[in-house]
């Protein structure tokens, strides 16, 4: 039962962001049964919010620290909380009552902030959604940005994340072709990865290359640093020169081509998400390695990392009853992302810079001939939680602006 607070009840710290949250559909009806909160949306949504869940969430200033609005309440030292109340203090905002034993608690919770929040089955099912699989079809729609708008402007910022969110990959055009430009673009969002190859490496053709990447050849499609526990997850390419015959690079939707295998050879995919594969990098300077999937998913099901590099891949270590079926899960899964339906065909031209998520886009080129030219690329890597945080940053902002 929802009734409205009285009057004199003292106020609590109300649960919510910096930036206040997306106007979020309206409440048509509120319930509990003492274990749980629901809620009622006006598009047909139901929520449900455990009374732990809630209680564990109170935002008054013996819960949460009121500067660093990290949590000082833990529930272990608490009994198990039970809903007695709630009530609408505000048109938007539910006011609910707990008894804890012989302890009593009122938290305050906005409800546009319950909807961001809400754990429901449809929520995840959103959140999915955000995620545009493709295939060769993206040759003619490739998301793009221009550069100024992308520095300059915060619809710009969020832009060039949104689509690395969804489509995983977005071209920027109009960067200035200077060396060592693209930490800028990186930078506008957050710090650059450090890896063995630095802040920033240079894709050149080299006498004596220390990776395949620094000679002529053409590239297969591949993930980078699958060596490392936690490779990069977003890497950068910028064209400086491009005068080759040849080079063109590659692209394609790794998840895309791995659900097509999960539907295609449901074997296959079992053994590529649940076998360990050692990947390994090493040179006169470093020998980095790690074991993981090809495959990682979440608990779920969804996919949320593919490691794909033949160059990198050490020798198989399954048990050995797995082995010639390993080989045959890496062939099939190989064969796919060889077929042309899924390849994106970009040649780079000085002033663009291209980006993508390397936990899901794969890369590769065309062999070029070195003497028809010059082909210059810088590459960095970062890290999705500073893209994460950019964003919010940027839509915090833009919130406090509009007031």
């Amino acid at each position: 039962m929802m009734n409205t607070a009285p009057a004199n009840l003292h106020q609590p710290s109300l649960m919510a962001d910096l930036a206040p949250a997306p106007a979020a559909h309206g409440v048509s009806q509120v319930a509990h049964d003492g274990q749980a909160l629901q809620l009622h949306w006006d598009d047909g949504r139901v929520s449900r919010f455990e009374a732990l869940w809630l209680r564990d969430n109170c935002a008054c200033p013996s819960c949460r620290h009121p500067q660093a609005m990290e949590r000082l309440y833990m529930f272990i030292d608490h009994a198990q909380p039970r809903i007695t109340h709630v009530a609408k203090s505000m048109p938007d905002v539910l006011e609910v009552h707990f008894s804890q034993g012989s302890e009593h608690h009122v938290s305050r919770f906005g409800t546009a902030w319950l909807r961001q929040h809400c754990y429901s089955s449809a929520a995840h099912s959103e959140v999915q959604a955000t995620r545009t699989l493709w295939d060769a079809g993206l040759n003619d729609s490739v998301p793009t940005l221009d550069f100024g708008a992308y520095m300059e402007t915060e619809e710009g910022l969020r832009a060039w994340i949104a689509a690395i969110r969804s489509h995983g990959i977005v071209l920027l055009q109009g960067v200035p072709q200077e060396p060592g430009k693209l930490l800028d673009v990186a930078r506008r969002v957050g710090p650059v990865r450090h890896t063995n190859f630095g802040d920033h490496y240079d894709v050149i053709s080299m006498p004596n290359p220390n990776a395949v990447a620094y000679t002529a050849l053409g590239l297969e499609l591949h993930h980078d640093l699958v060596n490392w526990r936690f490779p990069p997850d977003v890497q950068m390419l910028s064209c400086l020169k491009s005068s080759v015959t040849g080079g063109e690079s590659l692209f394609a939707d790794g998840f895309r081509v791995a659900e097509d295998l999960r539907a295609q050879n449901p074997e296959a995919f079992a053994l590529l998400s649940q076998q360990l594969v050692e990947f390994r990098f090493h040179d006169a300077n470093c020998d980095v390695r790690s074991s993981a999937p090809m495959l990682a998913l979440d608990q779920s099901g969804q996919l949320t990392r593919m490691r794909f590099n033949n160059w990198l891949r050490s020798s198989l270590k399954v048990s050995e009853e797995l082995v010639a079926p390993m080989y045959e899960a890496i062939a099939a899964l190989w064969a796919l992302l060889r077929d042309t339906r899924y390849h994106l065909n970009l040649k780079l031209h000085p002033g663009e810079l291209i980006a993508y998520d390397n936990n899901r886009i794969l890369h590769g080129r065309k062999s070029f001939d070195p003497n028809s030219g010059e082909r210059h690329l810088q590459g960095c890597y970062m890290n999705m939680e500073d893209l994460d945080s950019a964003m919010r940053m940027s839509e915090r902002r833009t919130s406090l602006s509009r007031g």
